[in-house]
């Protein structure tokens, strides 16, 4: 059994208070504040800092005294920020370069003094549980391989309904010096990469994430946002050819990553022609999503810490998180189910997967800038949903949801300007399902003006050419001729004839 993860009580224990993170990575250290537990972790306060702990593992096996120096100098500066703050805990965990190094309590110990609570070396299978769990938290019913490329290490594992099913490290990252034939033998030592073969390849890590940002540099992609990137295999394989040789193309490639993105791009190659993987999806996930998953998880079931072994949510993640949005956001209290109610026959029009979940998210977030000014309320809204730190979301999942939720504000008004991402992302249908669920929630929220009784006293019907409401009479002195028109609207956009029953 994995030993219960370590952690600095500074206050009382809620679920509401600060906790804090540090990552002690082979390439970079970082310290993560979230604001609380749950499915919606924002977080308060987010640094990194590149140390290269783990460069020359390769050669020796020992940490180089010049970047432990570099390492306990960061934890420092981080040491002070999370005291200042009062985080009710703080969890550190390090990787790969410290559990390989043969001189590790040179850095752990001085490192703990520091910090003022151990440092958890994660053993591989734990790191490759955890980077898992960061991912399917958010994804719970995934299938495929997911790849971990770190510093100094590889995390493979393969998942089947969000289970992990097998998992191997292996001792190799972007910060080695393997040559081709070296890291070609180490992925076919794995004798079960070939189950992956037509699946999708879930790549985490800031590698994965450079080969996205390369991508949507090169291809002047409609959203910059690299998590939920979907990737074919020719159009990977190509961008990491051109990464590789004397003089690799480097556009899109973080800076710092240039000097180690060859070593990446041939690991990644090798990996993807090895498994026969079928596409990429590019996670933004990390082991420290994990770890919040893994204490939300603990602290949900009565236990004070620990490292929990299951790794489906009970909750819909999405869902769970826009019920969180919705908590800091919503004018009215009790709304938004009723609302989901009063539109939820709308789904069979939307076109689009899943749309009954994505019916449900659309209400719990069309309140989301409520409080900006009105002429700008549609495109700060869609701004928002297109940034939110999600993982639960495809990028067409997340342009028809910003498209619901900009039309909720602005309507049809041909004066208010049309965020282009929508028609790259979206197919026409797709498109006009999103317009017409806008308008839906334009009409009730105008309508009920917040009241749920209000919202009560209208029941929607659809059928292949009407769109049938009832007012009942509590509702009825609501009920104007502006409320008819927005109505009018409404059923015009879903392509049906407006009828009222009775």
């Amino acid at each position: 059994m994995s030993p219960a993860l370590p952690f600095v009580a500074r206050t009382h224990h809620s679920k509401h208070e600060p906790i804090g993170v540090i990552d002690i990575g082979s390439n970079s250290i970082r310290m993560v504040i979230y604001r609380r537990y749950g499915r919606y972790p924002l977080p308060l306060f987010n640094e990194r800092v590149t140390v290269k702990l783990g460069e020359g593992l390769d050669q020796n096996e020992m940490l180089n005294p010049d970047k432990i120096a570099l390492a306990l100098s960061a934890l420092r500066r981080f040491s002070h920020i999370m005291n200042a703050m009062s985080l009710e805990r703080t969890i550190v965990v390090a990787t790969a370069a410290v559990r390989r190094a043969k001189n590790a309590a040179a850095f752990t110990v001085p490192a703990a003094a520091i910090i003022g609570a151990p440092v958890m070396v994660l053993s591989a299978q734990d790191e490759a549980r955890l980077v898992t769990l960061g991912l399917t938290a958010n994804m719970p019913n995934i299938s495929g391989l997911v790849a971990d490329l770190g510093g100094g290490s590889l995390e493979l594992v393969l998942v089947e309904d969000g289970q992990v099913q097998k998992s191997i490290s292996l001792n190799m990252g972007h910060l080695s010096t393997r040559t081709a034939p070296e890291v070609a033998a180490l992925l076919q030592s794995v004798d079960w990469l070939d189950e992956a073969v037509g699946a999708t390849l879930y790549g985490i890590g800031g590698s994965f994430r450079a080969l996205g940002s390369a991508y949507v540099k090169r291809s002047n992609y409609p959203l910059f946002l690299l998590h939920g990137l979907e990737l074919t295999i020719p159009t990977v394989l190509d961008i990491l050819t051109s990464l590789q040789g004397d003089n690799p193309e480097l556009q899109g490639i973080p800076a710092g990553r240039r000097d180690s993105i060859g070593m990446a791009a041939e690991i990644m190659a090798a990996l993807i022609q090895l498994s026969g993987v079928s596409q990429l999806a590019i996670s933004g996930t990390s082991v420290r999503d994990g770890l919040v998953a893994d204490m939300d998880a603990g602290m949900n079931s009565g236990m004070n810490s620990g490292m929990n072994s299951g790794l489906s949510p009970k909750k819909d993640p999405l869902l769970s998180a826009c019920t969180e949005i919705a908590n800091h956001s919503q004018r009215f209290d009790g709304l938004n189910d009723v609302l989901t109610n009063c539109l939820s026959p709308l789904a069979c029009l939307l076109d689009i997967s899943d749309s009954q979940r994505l019916l449900k998210a659309a209400c719990l977030l069309s309140d989301i800038s409520w409080n900006e000014p009105s002429e700008l309320r549609g495109a700060v809204a869609a701004d928002r949903i297109l940034a939110l730190p999600l993982f639960s979301l495809s990028h067409k999942e997340r342009a028809w949801l910003a498209k619901v939720v900009y039309h909720r504000y602005v309507g049809v008004k041909e004066n208010k300007p049309t965020l282009p991402v929508f028609n790259k992302l979206l197919t026409p249908q797709e498109a006009k399902g999103a317009l017409a669920l806008g308008l839906g929630l334009r009409f009730a929220l105008i309508y009920c003006a917040g009241v749920p009784e209000y919202l009560n006293a209208i029941q929607f019907d659809v059928s292949d050419k009407t769109l049938h409401y009832d007012v009942t009479a509590d509702g009825l002195p609501l009920f104007d001729e502006h409320s008819e028109r927005r109505l009018e609207v409404f059923a015009k956009a879903c392509d049906r004839t407006l009828t009222r029953r009775g």
